[in-house]
């Protein structure tokens, strides 16, 4: 939730998602006040299909003011959301290309990834952000919380900034 906030989404936008995982996902766009739009998935990585990501995109997406929109609904196309399922890597760096394309963020949801490796980096530190969750039922876990993976300061500061009470000194 924190990610889609200091990645820009609000009101109306859409996010992209894989059609396989979990709630929580869809969830956090939904309390952006933001759409899930959600895409195919293959049958290999059980992640998001980048073939048929960029086949769809190209299909309803229309660039409006440097913006990617879903000529269908006019709601802008912000993101995507992909999802390392069961410790499996996704076709990342495809995914990644897709979305430079067209102009959008790509999250990383590494949750069920923790400590998987594509080559020889991590999962979750491919795109513009990476998150995690240490739920009860992932391979690390606290109970509950999560962390956000970025080397933007930007986007840093305002997660550790909204995520402490957004407190301001005085």
């Amino acid at each position: 939730h924190l990610g889609l906030l200091a990645l820009g989404v609000k009101r109306n936008d859409e996010v992209l998602l894989p059609s396989l995982g979990f709630v929580a996902v869809p969830n956090a766009v939904s309390y952006c006040g933001a759409i899930p739009n959600f895409v195919d998935s293959e049958k290999k990585t059980l992640g998001v299909c980048p073939l048929k990501l960029e086949n769809y995109l190209t299909k309803i997406g229309i660039r409006k003011n440097r913006k990617l929109v879903n000529k269908k609904t006019g709601r802008e196309i912000k993101g995507l959301i992909s999802i390392h399922l069961f410790g499996y890597a996704n076709n990342i760096l495809e995914l990644n290309k897709v979305c430079k394309i067209f102009g959008i963020f790509h999250i990383e949801d590494a949750s069920e990834a923790v400590g998987s490796y594509y080559n020889t980096k991590h999962l979750g530190t491919f795109s513009d952000l990476g998150c995690l969750s240490f739920n009860g039922n992932k391979t690390i876990t606290t109970g509950g919380g999560g962390a956000i993976l970025t080397n933007n300061k930007k986007i840093n500061n305002f997660i550790r900034h909204i995520s402490t009470t957004a407190k301001i000194k005085h």
